[in-house]
């Protein structure tokens, strides 16, 4: 490497590694060489793509992932920025240097080169998606010119799928081009591919949708045996199998058994057809769907993309869709478990769904984890039951909301636990009762604003003002802000007595209202059955965690404003079966209006007619039949009728 810098050092692997490694290696080298070759075709297209594109007015995506560790085979590290992967280096923007360094790829690591691909790959889809999100209505309104405005993006970007499947349906529903289309789908399963190479598992749904749209351009060419295979490879593709994937097989299947002789299947892919078909896992929203096939442009959302109008430095949006809506605090209470005030999360301003991260310095790096499982009761309808998550990984996880509504002030309607795997902090202790008036204590949390995590957990001196009063709240001195609801309020012997879970009911008041020990532990034993507390019994003070390692940011993610198309998409557990584009153009005489005559060949009819083929003295005449042309009375010689199905190469919708 380039640029060293001390770090851990590349010793000590054993043999097996060092080959399985040369190996990888190997293997990695080619992956590299064919992603630089993709580099330097786009270099020479870029100047006169983003010539258009900036008289177009296309934005791109404010795109940063942040300094990562580098590590070299010599052994040394750096902390890092990626700006560019090309052939044969990565640049990179060095924590504290003025100007990019170039690091060549042969001098990193495996882990390192893995580490650029994924990064380059998260950048090039966050680039492409922001660039064509904006003409997603168009495709439903003119396919035919936001088609041409996606194939150049689909040049610009090489790297990711989203405006080359897009552009394909545009140009097969919108022009019936069928070729360019079928081309086009193609290079996006390509891409694809090469992302699945690398991170397996990406743009699994992206990829069911190419194939699908694939198998209906194949269809529309006749073509059965390459559309049954894309479909087949569709469902293989996806968890979760799109309704209208299902609806364009059963289609197919139905043509095929009626024996029309337009579309015949092989013997073979005929019952591997109906075997998918049977098994699909096929997902739950069944759209009114007519007898047409249909497009989909379902797809996996980027993995990286910048925050959100509410930025927060050091914290990236896990989503192009997200939007930071919420922040606020919350402990740890039991290994993977957080507990919250539920205003931090329904306090979002109405915003659709949500998806909720908490932060956490885990081996010197500060990472936003996906809470999992959300348990809270509540009387606002703003956090409705729902199902959201994506994570920084390839295979996204499940939120669930559990609404129940209790009375508001309650511990039930105020109080949130949160799961979260791979939080690796330890619980701290709660009190056994409720703190008295008087009671000198210090509430932990952060403060709201841009530079949260640089600042970290802030401490704040207080006191308790009140008794409980008949739902269990007391009164703190302490203001309570965006920021810290939801932190504890602790004693000097590192003993939870407390959590301020909202502001004072009175707006001219500052205090902050919390509940004390008793009412968390009277809570989480009700709510949370599959573990316990830790008590103040069991550890001892010598033993007891600093507050501030256990005491983290809650975020809460809403949907950007202006995204109603994607809000069925932006959970990316499964399809929506609100992206689908109904193909118009008639399949039997592939959008030509005519069809050949059944009764000719090119206007003329065939028939054979007895003549003297020979003359002789001794055996006379001889006659033999001749074959003789002509003009087709069905046609009147045209060698075409009128598609009985369409009009002028569209299905005729008032038919319906």
């Amino acid at each position: 490497m380039e640029v060293s810098e001390a770090g851990p050092s590349g010793g000590g692997l054993s043999s097996r590694w060092r080959v399985r490694e040369q190996v990888l290696c190997r293997f990695m080298d080619a992956r590299i060489k064919a992603l630089g070759m993709f580099l330097n075709r786009f270099s020479i297209r870029v100047v006169a793509v983003m010539t258009v594109i900036a008289g177009l007015g296309w934005s791109s995506v404010g795109w940063s992932q942040g300094p990562v560790t580098w590590h070299s085979h010599a052994g040394s590290s750096v902390r890092a920025e990626l700006i560019r992967v090309d052939d044969s280096k990565v640049v990179l923007q060095v924590e504290g240097n003025r100007s990019p360094v170039e690091v060549s790829l042969d001098s990193l690591t495996l882990e390192s080169r893995l580490q650029a691909m994924q990064l380059w790959f998260n950048e090039r889809d966050a680039k492409q998606f922001q660039m064509i999100r904006q003409h997603l209505p168009g495709m439903y309104e003119r396919p035919e010119a936001v088609s041409r405005l996606l194939l150049e993006i689909h040049k610009a970007v090489p790297e990711s799928p989203y405006a080359g499947i897009w552009a394909g349906v545009g140009l097969s529903e919108g022009e019936n081009n069928l070729e360019l289309a079928k081309r086009l789908l193609m290079q996006a399963i390509k891409r694809i591919e090469a992302q699945q190479e690398v991170m397996a598992g990406r743009h699994s749904m992206t990829l069911a949708s190419a194939r699908n749209n694939l198998g209906v351009v194949a269809l529309k060419q006749q073509e059965a045996n390459p559309a049954a295979s894309s479909f087949i490879a569709g469902v293989q593709s996806s968890r979760v199998v799109s309704a209208v994937l299902e609806h364009n097989m059963q289609l197919l299947a139905q043509t095929d058994s009626m024996r029309t002789g337009l579309i015949e299947l092989a013997p073979r892919l005929r019952s591997e057809l109906l075997t998918t078909l049977a098994s699909a896992d096929v997902s739950t929203s069944k759209p009114n769907l007519n007898e047409s096939l249909y497009y989909t442009l379902d797809f996996d959302l980027p993995i990286e993309a910048g925050a959100g109008n509410r930025k927060v430095e050091g914290l990236d949006s896990p989503s192009v869709f997200m939007e930071l809506v919420s922040i606020g605090t919350g402990f740890v209470v039991a290994p993977g478990i957080v507990l919250t005030s539920t205003d931090v999360i329904t306090n979002t301003d109405g915003y659709g769904p949500k998806m909720i991260t908490v932060g956490s310095y885990q081996h010197g790096i500060f990472k936003a984890l996906t809470c999992k499982n959300c348990l809270m009761t509540s009387p606002r309808i703003s956090a409705r039951s729902g199902i959201v998550i994506r994570t920084n990984e390839t295979i996204g996880t499940v939120t669930r909301f559990r609404i129940i509504p209790h009375r508001a002030g309650s511990s039930d309607a105020e109080l949130a636990a949160l799961h979260v795997p791979g939080l690796d902090l330890a619980p701290l202790c709660i009190a056994n009762d409720t703190p008295t008036p008087a009671t000198e204590l210090k509430l932990y949390g952060y403060d709201p604003g841009q530079n949260l995590v640089k600042q970290g957990v802030r401490e704040f001196t207080g006191e308790i003002l009140t008794e409980p009063d008949h739902l269990g709240v007391q009164k703190v001195s302490n203001e309570t802000t965006g920021g810290n609801r939801g932190g504890p309020v602790m004693s000097d012997d590192k003993v939870v007595q407390g959590i301020v879970f909202a502001m004072s009911e009175n707006e001219l008041e500052t205090n902050g209202r919390a509940f004390g020990a008793r009412m968390i532990r009277s809570w989480f034993n009700r709510n949370v059955r599959t573990t316990s507390l830790t008590s103040v019994d069991d550890l001892p003070p010598e033993k007891r965690f600093d507050p501030k390692a256990s005491v983290v940011p809650v975020f809460v993610w809403g949907l950007k404003s202006g995204s109603g198309l994607f809000s069925d998409v932006a959970d990316g557990t499964g399809p929506s079966e609100s992206l689908m584009i109904e193909n118009t153009w008639c399949v039997s005489c592939i959008g030509s209006s005519y069809q050949d005559c059944p009764n000719c060949v090119n206007g003329s009819q065939s028939y054979r007619k007895q003549e003297v083929v020979s003359s002789s003295r001794i055996a006379g005449d001889v006659y033999a039949p001749v074959v003789k042309k002509k003009r087709c009375p069905t046609c009147s010689g045209r060698g075409k009728l009128k598609c009985p199905h369409c009009k002028n190469g569209r299905l005729d919708l008032r038919r319906r």
